[in-house]
């Protein structure tokens, strides 16, 4: 059985995390001391739940349009990221990136509070010398019936008038209020990196070595993440690429996770519009996902293929529309 109930407030959390805060980055991990589960085993059975627990981990399942880039320019852009939810995160961190990067900012010792859309605060905190800072979150809510609380923190932040890095942590719970109440949890660090900000081209990357959600009984974790995305302002099209390790308990083991064929979203849109995503398992087994149009698209929209065996044939398609594959 689908379940996506880690996806929209994981995307909440980054978007949260990426409000408050402006492009950030960071050195991240190389994986050393991070135990991998053993790989899933890819069948017809479960084929369709791993494609969708791995797009929801990586795709925004909330259709907020008028959404910003995959990896957005964090604080660039006034609209939400989409595709890709570390960019959320990178997003909250536009109100450092506006005050180090503003010629009239008082940086030296600066605590700052700002209230939240709906209710409650975040509070910025960014240190004398200007290279590490802090966003705390007191039931922070800017959507109506979800609050966000804990804290992101910055260091070793550097910025420029085009280019934007530091190192991110992240420890932040969201509480949905039902039918079905919930609560999420991440923890986790990245860095991110932005360069060409001002410029035709703008190329965000996120990376780090963890990433860790819970809710309830259920857990996903990122592992070994490597998120790039390049914005053509003439074109208005983001190309993404990624690479990373898939877990969780809802698929019980890990995947890992490629893009041999970039998404590509055009700027007014909420889904990528072409891409092929390539997921492996136990023995080779692999799924891939084929983006046939994005969500304007006429169905089917997203094709998903099974070969479980791996001897180089596709045996399973199953077509559908985003809305099918995000249920």
């Amino acid at each position: 059985m689908k379940a996506i109930v880690l996806s929209g407030t994981r995307l909440l959390i980054a978007s949260a995390a990426i409000a408050a805060l402006a492009s950030c980055g960071g050195g991240g991990g190389d994986g050393g001391g991070v135990s991998v589960p053993a790989a899933t085993t890819l069948n017809a059975t479960n084929a369709e739940n791993v494609a969708h627990n791995v797009a929801v981990a990586v795709l925004n399942p909330t259709g907020a349009a008028g959404g910003a880039s995959p990896l957005s320019a964090g604080g660039q852009s006034s609209t939400p990221a989409r595709t890709h939810f570390l960019s959320r995160f990178t997003s909250q961190i536009g109100r450092v990136k506006q005050q180090l990067q503003s010629p009239s900012a008082i940086l030296a010792g600066l605590i700052q509070t700002f209230p939240c859309a709906i209710s409650g605060t975040v509070t910025l905190n960014i240190a004398d010398n200007g290279t590490s800072a802090s966003l705390t979150f007191n039931a922070c809510s800017d959507i109506a019936g979800e609050t966000l609380s804990g804290s992101i923190t910055l260091s070793n932040i550097t910025a420029t008038a085009t280019s934007f890095s530091a190192t991110e942590t992240i420890n932040v719970t969201v509480t949905v209020v039902g039918p079905p109440s919930t609560t999420t949890t991440t923890t986790g660090s990245l860095t991110v990196s932005e360069t060409g900000i001002g410029t035709t081209t703008t190329t965000t990357t996120l990376s780090g070595t963890e990433i860790v959600t819970t809710q309830g009984a259920n857990t996903e974790r990122l592992i070994n993440f490597s998120f790039s995305s390049v914005f053509n302002s003439v074109t208005s099209i983001f190309t993404d690429t990624i690479s990373f390790t898939y877990a969780s308990t809802e698929i019980g083991g890990s995947v890992t996770v490629t893009t041999p064929t970039p998404f590509q979203t055009n700027l007014a849109n909420t889904r990528p519009h072409t891409g092929v995503m390539l997921i492996v398992g136990a023995s080779g087994g692999r799924i891939r996902i084929t983006v046939l149009g994005n969500e304007t698209a006429v169905a089917p929209q997203v094709r998903i293929e099974l070969d479980a065996d791996n001897n180089g044939a596709f045996e399973t398609t199953l077509d559908r529309t985003w809305a099918q594959l995000e249920a």
